[in-house]
């Protein structure tokens, strides 16, 4: 106790007796969910905010905790890429090796580089392993327990499930016009930018990637331990941090942008609920329309993008509307003065988030080369 007593005077010597204040939001911001936050004591003491909630400026000891979050957040994005591009390498190096050791021809080594069916399997095997490997590491040394990710959301309003759909449709269809646009794809046109043959196998694949793997991994990895350390001073800043992150992980410079709204939306909705459940939900609801419809277009309309342009306009017209009134009814929460000196600035300084930036940049130009040239 004595000892105890000595490390908090070394810490914060003007310490004086205090009411202890609300552990998950001693910021005293209304606008915030409290219950989504892990309790502020992990980062530095309730004992500390004596009379008043918190000062404007973090003291050393703080953004040193603040900072490890933040960076463990950093790493387990880090971990995951280099799990992923290993992954990645070791395909590559097996499928070399069988094209010699079967025939002296490359044969096999390029239609498998090429091969959908192929591509798609093993990105669901990296991504489902990467992700199961840092979300254990993850939780653990950022002191979430992983049942907190899963709350039951008992009160999940309707208005919400279909007001997030429709955003999300609305992201899709920004995603269509895009890839559209984009030097290079505009005759790949289709909803997500797929590109499907008349193949079943190739179908079932790709759609188990699409509308089950992706959701659930951003769910686990995105939504949920990155969110959590990224909003640790500011769900607002948390939020457009972690929206960030995620578009970035994309590695496809036309899938940023309506990638970064779509993240944006799914936060909000894993904030307001306490819960990553929500919006791995819409995430799969949104995907599985899109995988439909393209599709329905390959099988039915042998490939014309007649289909896949009147289902962009109709959803980026309906889309728009909920999306305009999502903005109103679910605004982000506001940063207090005490926020922002604890967030973005804490953020920018954390070595493992500013080495994310170009490891992704430098990623989504191998990708966009391996797409031209493989």
């Amino acid at each position: 106790m004595d000892n105890f007593q000595t490390n908090q005077d070394e810490l914060f010597p003007d310490y004086e007796a205090m009411d202890i204040p609300e552990e998950n939001n001693p910021f005293c911001n209304p606008t915030e969910n409290s219950s989504f936050s892990e309790p502020y004591s992990q980062v530095i003491p309730t004992f500390f905010f004596r009379n008043r909630k918190c000062g404007k400026k973090p003291l050393k000891y703080e953004k040193k905790q603040l900072r490890y979050y933040y960076n463990t957040a950093g790493v387990i994005l880090t971990s995951k890429l280099f799990i992923e591009t290993a992954l990645c390498l070791l395909f590559y190096i097996v499928m070399f090796l069988c094209s010699v050791t079967e025939s002296t021809s490359f044969s096999l080594y390029y239609s498998a580089l090429s091969d959908t069916t192929v591509r798609y399997a093993f990105r669901t095997v990296a991504v489902i392993v990467s992700t199961l490997s840092v979300f254990t590491a993850g939780c653990r040394f950022s002191s979430l327990k992983p049942a907190s990710l899963f709350k039951k959301c008992s009160s999940f309003s309707t208005v919400d499930i279909v007001s997030g759909f429709m955003t999300g449709i609305f992201t899709a269809a920004v995603a269509n016009v895009i890839m559209f646009l984009y030097p290079g794809t505009g005759s790949g046109y289709g909803a997500a930018g797929l590109r499907l043959d008349k193949d079943i196998t190739q179908t079932a694949m790709v759609c188990i990637y699409i509308c089950i793997a992706v959701p659930v991994t951003e769910g686990l990895i995105f939504r949920g331990i990155v969110l959590r350390n990224l909003s640790r001073a500011s769900q607002r800043t948390g939020i457009i941090a972690t929206s960030f992150l995620c578009a970035l992980s994309t590695c496809s410079f036309p899938a940023m942008i309506p990638a970064f709204l779509m993240s944006v939306l799914l936060c909000r909705m894993t904030v307001k609920y306490s819960s990553v459940v929500p919006s791995v939900l819409i995430h799969i609801t949104v995907n599985l329309s899109s995988m439909i419809i393209s599709v329905y277009n390959t099988y039915a309309w042998d490939s014309d993008v007649l289909l896949i342009k009147i289902w962009t306009v109709i959803t980026m017209i309906l889309g728009g509307v909920f999306t305009f009134v999502m903005i109103f009814r679910m605004p982000l929460p506001k940063n207090r003065p005490e926020q922002r000196s604890r967030s973005l600035p804490l953020i920018l300084s954390s070595a493992f988030i500013v080495l994310l930036v170009p490891l992704y940049i430098v990623t989504s130009f191998a990708e966009f080369l391996y797409l031209m040239y493989v």
